[in-house]
């Protein structure tokens, strides 16, 4: 008996072990799957957390205000950018309602959002806290849900101060160039003299081509609706290119300034430049020069190289009252009066802007009043 019970201690010791065996892969399976699903989730948080970051980094440093708004119109966050645009602080913002910080031509976009619609504005945008006023472009639209709730809004505010600016001195530039145009045709009906009719008919053209591509560089800008004016650079020679502009202006009958010179030592050199910003900034510098001329006063201009900047400089004798120099670099600043300082304005604007300049001027009763600007021979394109 003995025997026969030692016999069979190990058949069931075999039979555990088998047993054992056999449940082994299926519990390796579970935790080959736990495992998985673990690695999964970490991959998902890890995602997510990328995701978020994104959006944090985009919601901070996209040049635009944002802002988010529930149901009741109450903003829950915005970014700085948004901030800066009215002109406000966080601690005013947090929890207000839109109704009490947005500029009340707002409203009815406000309104087209929480309907569930997009709403739009563009337009002046007048800050509550300060009474600074801003151009913006704004978009608001509702945030919905499957099941058709709208839980809030975002909006997008887009300061476009700049884009403005660009459309004043635009207009600005182009009557200033249609009025030279029609003071030439006036004197080309009462001119006899063939030899001056066929200057007169060759400035006109001049005159035409540069109303048809300033008319295209702000057409440009606003078929791409961007606030930067796209460049289209080419070589050009600087004394030719004053020549021409100064032929739109060097005429008696036109001002009253005896005549517009280039000086002798002036420079003929090649640079590279956009010729329809340039022909702004030069045409503007001597028309302010001509219009600040006495009866009988000459107008100079000269171009030369310094170092390797191509420089542009007018001459008058005329003097800026000092209260007025230390300000005439501010729009609607002028010696001529209350908004007619645009001219000025626009070739600094334009000069360090666009073609990478720098412009400054010296005025006093000894020497008159010079302004300079001074421009790379090969612009880098990195506006």
């Amino acid at each position: 008996m003995e025997s026969s019970s030692s016999n069979q201690e190990p058949a069931s010791k075999v039979k555990a072990i088998m047993s054992s065996s056999d449940q082994a892969p299926e519990a390796i399976n579970e935790l080959e799957v736990l495992t998985y699903a673990i690695a999964d989730l970490k991959k998902t948080q890890d995602a997510l957390h990328e995701s978020e970051e994104k959006y944090r980094l985009l919601f901070s440093h996209v040049p635009l205000g944002i802002l988010h708004f529930d149901s009741e119109g109450k903003i829950t966050t915005c970014n700085d950018n948004f901030i800066s645009i009215i002109d406000s602080t966080k601690e005013k913002i947090a929890g207000a309602y839109l109704a009490d910080i947005i500029d009340i031509h707002l409203t009815s976009a406000i309104e087209n959002a929480l309907a569930g619609n997009v709403g739009h504005y563009e337009g002046d945008f007048i800050s509550r806290n300060s009474g600074k006023i801003t151009p913006v472009r704004v978009n608001f639209a509702p945030i919905i849900l499957d099941e058709k709730m709208i839980i809030g809004g975002v909006g997008i505010f887009e300061d476009i101060t700049e884009r403005k600016q660009i459309e004043r001195i635009y207009f600005h530039d182009i009557i200033n160039t249609a009025g030279n145009l029609l003071n030439l045709t006036e004197l080309l009906e009462d001119e006899i003299d063939s030899k001056k009719r066929s200057e007169l008919i060759h400035i006109l053209g001049q005159l035409a081509k540069r109303i048809i591509d300033e008319i295209n560089t702000h057409r440009h800008l606003v078929i791409s609706e961007k606030s930067k004016i796209n460049l289209s650079l080419k070589k050009i020679h600087s004394l030719d290119f004053i020549k021409n502009i100064i032929g739109s202006y060097n005429q008696a009958d036109l001002f009253e300034a005896q005549s517009i010179v280039i000086k002798e030592d002036s420079v003929d050199i090649e640079f590279e430049t956009d010729e329809t910003i340039l022909g702004r900034v030069l045409g503007n510098m001597i028309k302010n020069a001509v219009e600040a001329s006495a009866p009988g006063q000459t107008v100079g201009i000269k171009c030369c190289l310094e170092g390797d900047l191509v420089v542009f400089s007018t001459h008058n004798s005329s003097f800026i009252p000092s209260d007025i120099q230390a300000q005439l670099f501010n729009r609607s600043i002028s010696t001529k009066g209350a908004g007619r300082g645009l001219g000025i304005f626009s070739m600094k604007f334009l000069t360090e802007k666009y073609l990478g300049g720098t412009i400054s001027f010296i005025s006093n009763k000894k020497d008159g009043t010079i302004f300079k600007v001074s421009y790379p021979r090969q612009l880098n394109l990195l506006v």
